[in-house]
């Protein structure tokens, strides 16, 4: 059986990535119609304020997805570093350097 190999790194910058994205999502909302008469035509607006509602809607669904992983992401992270730590060393104790070490 082949050892398991994590990068502990790589799980952090992943998680720290995650975290600025949803940051950026959730704060993507400007859309607020005060432009409209500038799109010159009443059926371009309806279809701009329709985008501008669908995005809100699937850009929440999209925030609670990249957050979820984020927090994943960081809890694989500190359960690898758990199971990689001496069996007898305190929870606080930095990991050790057993197969699943990064």
């Amino acid at each position: 059986m082949a050892d398991l190999r994590v990068d502990y790194q790589l799980l952090a910058s992943i998680s720290r990535t995650l975290s600025g994205l949803a940051a950026e999502f959730a704060h993507a909302d400007g859309h607020d119609g005060g432009h409209d008469q500038a799109y010159g035509s009443v059926a371009i607006a309806a279809a701009v304020d329709a985008f501008a509602g669908h995005w809100s809607d699937q850009r929440k669904t999209l925030l609670g997805t990249v957050e979820s992983l984020g927090q994943l992401t960081a809890a694989a992270e500190q359960r690898f570093r758990l199971a990689d730590s001496p069996p007898d060393s305190p929870p606080d104790s930095p990991p050790g350097t057993g197969p699943a070490s990064g």
